[in-house]
């Protein structure tokens, strides 16, 4: 059913009908047929390569933030500290656990 589109739009277009001319000869040449599939599979692989190394990207991205977001909390512990808060205040201001929270307690004495 497409073809017959095609070869319908390839008589009333001299390029359309070119690119459909040349298109069968692909079709028909066993080499040809080789070379496009694995220039075909280069590009694919060359975009699956670039996806991967955005998604690679974004993941470093969001860990870094996530790594910043936590570097801060520990800052603001820190500072919460030597203001002598109690360790369950600090963990509801700053989201670390009263583990981490002792534990940098300790580092600081």
């Amino acid at each position: 059913e497409i073809r017959k589109e095609l070869e319908a739009i390839a008589m009333r277009d001299p390029v359309m009908k070119r690119a459909f001319d040349e298109w069968e000869d692909l079709s028909r040449d066993e080499k040809k047929w080789v070379e496009y599939e694995s220039r075909r599979k280069a590009i694919l692989d060359e975009m699956a390569a670039v996806r991967e190394a955005e998604i690679r990207q974004q993941k470093a991205r969001e860990e870094g933030l996530a790594e910043g977001e936590r570097q801060k909390a520990m800052e603001v512990a820190k500072n919460l500290l030597a203001m002598d808060m109690s360790v369950e205040v600090i963990a509801k201001a700053t989201g670390l656990s009263a583990e981490e929270i002792e534990q940098l307690k300790k580092q600081l004495h």
